[in-house]
């Protein structure tokens, strides 16, 4: 038997049983050692799991666990799929682990561990309002995020930059948003006792560009978003599907020749895993620069604001930047547009 360990998106460990080898004049039966390969969970309601494998499998209930501990009442093969049932309805936004082990037709077996976030059938309608990316001192990199229909926010992700890709992130807790309500995410707090999380109230925090009128979230340890150049990204969870996305640069097409002008694979890559997403409308068949919410004029002061009377078409097009001291965190965007001078 070998032992393997290798990764997918959501961290698994591989254990393969291989066959004796052969005298060196036979071969073995095509993918007779191949063990299979989990490629995806699913937790599309509160009492069921999905996993899927790149072939068909069986399963034994008793090797599988959740952690934390919850039971599992049944486990179900269909093909090349385990729809797995927990025992008690799973938390909403909490993260869970489900290990387990299944073998193949070929008795190859794979034992894995997947991490997963509870399914939040309350989701709220939440958009990229506001945000600040070359932030000072005492007003340092916020977004904001504003709510157009009310939930729960347990579990969902606000990334600086995608899913995959990422420099900071910030996982929602447990808090029932209303409708018209403001979400700012400050991402580079000073570390004091006030900027706590708000659970209860709006006025529970205090720190820079906090405010009573909205729900104030802190990423601990947080750098801050990408300078001129990036995107910034919310998720149903860590590992969900897009809500919404916004990408900016002070870059052109013409900016360089490499990576179509973003000036980095990595800034290319994560403006064409948003559009592949449907994320952002383009020009053309593939997101340049020129698609982009132009960051040359933002400073700490002169945030990058959606208009207040947009439709979201999902495109710059929503977007402008304010004059000098008009961010507008925790209230109605404001309208005006810098022009330099």
């Amino acid at each position: 038997m070998t032992v393997q360990f290798f990764e997918i998106p959501l961290v698994c460990l591989a254990l393969l049983s291989a066959c004796t080898p052969l005298p060196a004049e036979k071969k073995p039966a095509q993918n007779t050692a191949s063990p299979p390969v989990a490629t995806e969970v699913r937790n599309s309601s509160p009492n069921l799991i999905t996993l899927k494998f790149d072939k068909e499998i069986s399963a034994d209930p008793a090797n599988f666990m959740l952690v934390p501990e919850v039971g599992i009442s049944a486990v179900e093969c269909h093909g090349n799929t385990v729809d797995v049932y927990p025992a008690q309805d799973l938390s909403a936004g909490e993260e869970y682990f489900i290990k387990g082990t299944v073998q193949d037709s070929k008795s190859n077996s794979t034992s894995f561990g997947m991490t997963f976030f509870g399914y939040n059938p309350d989701l709220p309608h939440l958009v990229i309002n506001e945000f600040t990316t070359n932030g000072s001192g005492k007003h340092p990199d916020t977004v904001e995020l504003y709510v157009l229909k009310g939930g729960n926010a347990a579990g969902i992700t606000m990334f600086g930059g995608t899913k995959t890709t990422f420099q900071d992130k910030y996982i929602m807790p447990k808090v029932q948003l209303k409708k018209g309500d403001y979400v700012l995410i400050h991402l580079k707090p000073q570390g004091i006792e006030t900027e706590v999380d708000e659970l209860v109230r709006k006025n529970e925090a205090q720190g820079y560009d906090s405010s009573d009128t909205a729900w104030d979230f802190w990423v601990q340890g947080g750098s801050g978003l990408s300078g001129n150049n990036g995107a910034v990204t919310l998720y149903t969870n860590p590992y969900g599907e897009l809500m919404d996305a916004a990408i900016y640069t002070n870059r052109t097409s013409e900016s360089d020749a490499n990576y179509r002008g973003f000036g980095s694979a990595k800034f290319m890559l994560q403006a064409d895993e948003i559009v592949e997403a449907g994320g952002w409308v383009i020009a053309g068949d593939e997101i340049t620069p020129e698609d982009c919410i132009v960051s040359s004029d933002s400073t700490a002061t002169r945030s990058i604001c959606r208009t207040s009377v947009s439709d979201d078409t999902g495109s710059k097009e929503d977007w402008h930047t304010v004059p000098t001291s008009k961010f507008s965190f925790g209230k109605e965007n404001c309208d005006e547009i810098y022009i330099k001078k």
